[in-house]
Parts: structure tokens; C-alpha cells; sequence
């Protein structure tokens, strides 16, 4: 029995292509001994990462080897600790199919923005009207260059919330 488990943290975006690749191997490379997933809500399973998406990662300093596609389902959710989305659809998506997980859910954005301790999120988090500015934009469509601000703005984010993230105590 591991009496100091590690914290379970999903990262959620639409196709689990890019966002939840980029956020899930920055958490990984800071954080290797914790459990930390992503997927997608409309995802293809099975698909690997695009040239546009390793090019990202590497901008980044990280990489997702053998990295596939994998749709968003209840046994993600199961026990996790915090659920990291990247638009309002995603938070939408949880609140409505998986409302157990709702309140340990919201955008990165929105941890960044706000002072939040990202493992005891504010109450009636999961009925907070969702806002615009909770977003982080979608590279699907552009080119590597836009593929690499995306990562390079997660990463930012990170930077940012991974502090609030190493207070985990279990």
C-alpha cells in the first residue's frame, strides 16, 4: 500500500493531438513519479503525433515518445486528482458527461489567472460561468509556427502554475 500516492492529473483537449500532449510531457518532465495522462474529447484513437506536434514539443524542450490518441472516458476520470482542459468546450464536455470529476476541472487558463490552489479548487468551481479568456487557442489548421506559439504559451502557463502544482500533499 503506498501511503503517499501520487497525485493523478488528466490533461484534456478536443483531438489529444497537441494542448493535452504539450501540457501532459511538461508536467511529466518536471513531475516523472506522478500519474499524469491526457486525451481527448473528440478524438481519433490510435493517431500518433504530427510532425507539426514533435516540432512543438521540441520548441518546448519536451517530447511525448510513442505517443497515440485516446478518447476521453470514464476510466480517466477515475480517482483523478486534478483535470486540466485547454477550452470552455472541454470544461462544458466534463460538467456534462462526467459531472463527479466537474469540480476538479477547469482550463489551464484559468488556474493560471487566478490564485487558485489547483488541488482544493473553490467551491461551485463546476457551475463558474465559463469566459473567453479561459482559452488556449487551437494550432489545428496552421503551420508549425503556430504550433510552436501554442506550445510555447502552455509552457508560459506551466511555468506559471507549477508552483501551485509541487504543494501537492496527499
Amino acid at each position: 500500500m503506498d501511503i503517499n500516492p501520487a497525485p493523478r492529473v488528466l490533461f484534456v483537449c478536443t483531438g489529444n493531438a497537441t494542448r493535452s500532449v504539450i501540457g501532459a510531457a511538461l508536467l511529466s518532465q518536471a513531475r516523472p513519479d506522478w500519474s499524469i495522462d491526457s486525451a481527448g474529447t473528440f478524438a481519433i484513437p490510435g493517431l500518433p503525433s504530427s510532425v507539426r506536434t514533435l516540432a512543438a514539443l521540441e520548441s518546448v524542450g519536451v517530447s511525448a515518445p510513442g505517443h497515440r490518441s485516446t478518447t476521453l472516458n470514464a476510466a480517466h476520470l477515475t480517482d483523478v486528482d486534478l483535470v486540466i482542459g485547454f477550452e470552455l468546450d472541454h470544461v462544458r464536455y466534463i460538467r456534462r458527461r462526467y459531472p463527479h470529476a466537474a469540480d476538479r476541472t477547469a482550463t489551464l487558463r484559468r488556474l493560471v489567472a487566478h490564485d487558485v490552489d489547483p488541488w482544493h479548487l473553490p467551491r461551485g468551481l463546476e457551475e463558474e460561468p465559463l469566459e473567453s479568456w479561459m482559452v488556449t487557442e487551437d494550432p489545428a489548421g496552421g503551420d508549425i509556427d503556430v504550433f510552436t506559439e501554442c506550445a510555447r504559451s502552455i509552457a508560459d502557463d506551466m511555468a506559471l502554475l507549477m508552483p501551485r502544482l509541487l504543494t501537492w500533499t496527499p
